[in-house]
């Protein structure tokens, strides 16, 4: 009686990314920038908790740009912290622009968020908008307790820390010529950004009829090797 063999057949492997598209991507790095630039001038002038909102801006912009959606939201609550804190009076201007720059990510973003979850994107945007008010009013009420406690944390009028300043510029060039060495990545990205949107998954795999035909056949040919007086595999629905 020939023997039936059955080949099992897993489905192809699959590959997730998640492509970003251009303006997206320079306003994260537009983010970055004047995260960065602010940060520079808040360690000059010892403005620590500023050093801070700028740290959490870097981070939630440079973690959208590795496709984590809660980057968006980091960034926009360090946003909205600056322009709050110049409205109740304990900030210059020119915190707004920062703001700007830090919420002009999820403005982008906003029209593919909602189009996934309006709800989760509201709710997103709302919990990050109040965190960063809330963290900024909070701020205020604590700032003259929390700096008479530590004197040290006093801002300073002229600027100063200068090894501090050199070594935090030595990083960022150090970061930007790491990603000097990797431009397939961003090339990739461009190429598919005329066809995917902000936060849509691309599967890439073998096709499956094609690797499902392929192991049978091998299966075939290992088991007629391995008994060559056997009647030949017979191929399971065929």
């Amino acid at each position: 009686m020939p023997r039936a063999w059955l080949a099992r057949v897993r489905r192809a492997p699959t590959i997730e990314i998640v492509v970003l598209s251009h303006r997206l991507r320079l306003s994260l790095l537009v983010a970055q920038a004047v995260g960065m630039m602010t940060l520079l001038r808040s360690i000059a002038y010892d403005r620590w908790i500023t050093v801070l909102a700028s740290l959490f801006l870097i981070g939630g912009a440079y973690a959208a740009t590795r496709g984590r959606t809660w980057g968006v939201g980091m960034a926009f609550a360090s946003a909205v912290a600056f322009p709050v804190a110049f409205a109740i009076g304990i900030a210059p201007a020119w915190f707004c622009l920062v703001g700007l720059a830090g919420a002009w990510p999820l403005a982008i973003a906003w029209r593919s968020f909602a189009r996934f979850d309006k709800g989760a994107a509201t709710l997103l945007a709302t919990l990050a908008a109040t965190g960063g008010a809330a963290a900024a009013i909070a701020w205020k009420e604590m700032a003259w307790s929390i700096i008479t406690t530590f004197p040290s944390l006093r801002p300073s009028i002229e600027a100063q820390h200068g090894v501090a300043l050199l070594a935090t510029m030595a990083v960022v060039v150090g970061v930007v010529a790491g990603r000097a060495k990797h431009p397939a990545e961003a090339s990739s990205s461009s190429e598919g950004e005329a066809r995917v949107r902000f936060g849509e998954r691309v599967r890439i795999g073998v096709d499956a009829d094609a690797s499902e035909s392929a192991s049978h056949d091998e299966l075939a040919e290992d088991a007629e090797a391995a008994e060559p007086h056997a009647p030949r595999a017979r191929r399971i629905g065929s």
